[in-house]
């Protein structure tokens, strides 16, 4: 047997697990039941937990009315206030001034 025709034996073979694997992991898809109301997906669970370890809270009312504001602009006028944020050149850039804060 060459060595190709040895290589090609052992991809043949490869393909061959890698298609099982497939195979499973897609019968196991199907298998899966939908979340009832009463669990959480996995965002709702990620959410909650950056939550409880303070890395997230809910939105306070004033940041409520702001979203509420910026949502009720024309598309027009939030792509031009985007297009003018993208511009702005930070004197001292923005990750420098977070690394200054984190002491």
């Amino acid at each position: 047997m060459t060595p190709w025709e040895q290589e090609l034996g052992e991809l043949k073979a490869r393909v061959e697990r890698l298609e099982t694997t497939v195979r499973q992991l897609a019968n196991e898809e199907r298998q899966m039941t939908p979340l009832t109301p009463n669990q959480l997906s996995d965002q709702e669970q990620v959410l909650a937990w950056l939550r409880a370890e303070g890395f997230v809270r809910n939105p306070t009312p004033e940041e409520r009315r702001l979203a509420a504001e910026w949502e009720a602009l024309p598309e027009e006028e939030k792509q031009t206030h985007i297009r003018s944020m993208h511009k702005l050149a930070l004197d001292p850039p923005l990750s420098q001034t977070i690394l200054a804060n984190r002491h």
